[in-house]
């Protein structure tokens, strides 16, 4: 532990990524024909939006189904969905079959599965896999993005009414749901 002090504050070191918290996503592929979802804590988009980029231990079941069809989705769950969430991030598909789990739909791609109880859902084709062993880096370009109308406002996504659920991957390592806005930006 270092303590670093300077102009009357105290710093000390903290263990963790911590810029966070983030929303918790369900990562869907289409597994031996049949769709199966992950729970992904840490989704980083970039390129202004146009791309996503997240890491996947190389044993993951989901991780077949985005290697044979170089697709998946990103689905956004809310605060309503925390038991199917925690089963999907706590089971394997090779042992309950996640499909059962959720209503599923397909847009642009046919193999990108989407969860209709999402309120946010994007499906995007593979462009990169990065090797970083035991772990995988897919990058995905952003193909098509849709939300449930009831949670846009003037025709704008307002995450107010999305309630996602947010993971701290720093710090305590616990759910948490999003606050209040703080200012309003009309640009």
């Amino acid at each position: 532990m270092i303590d670093i002090s300077n102009n009357n504050s105290t710093k000390q070191e903290v263990q963790g990524n911590l810029l966070s918290p983030l929303p918790v996503v369900l990562v869907g592929a289409q597994v031996n024909n049949k769709p199966n979802y992950l729970v992904i804590g840490y989704m980083c988009p970039f390129n202004f939006g146009k791309h996503i980029f997240f890491s996947l231990y190389n044993v993951r079941y989901t991780r077949k189904g985005i290697h044979d069809n170089m697709t998946f989705s990103v689905n956004i769950p809310s605060e309503n969905l925390i038991e199917q969430t925690q089963l999907c991030g706590t089971k394997s598909g090779r042992d309950i079959d996640k499909s059962a789990i959720f209503d599923t739909f397909y847009g642009e791609l046919k193999t990108a599965p989407m969860i209709s109880q999402c309120p946010i859902n994007i499906e995007c084709e593979v462009t990169e896999i990065l090797d970083y062993t035991p772990n995988e880096g897919i990058i995905g370009r952003v193909v098509k993005s849709y939300a449930d109308t009831q949670y846009l406002t003037e025709g704008k996504l307002d995450w107010r009414k999305v309630h996602p659920i947010l993971w701290a991957t720093g710090g305590d390592y616990n759910y948490y749901k999003l606050g209040d806005r703080i200012i309003q930006d009309n640009g």
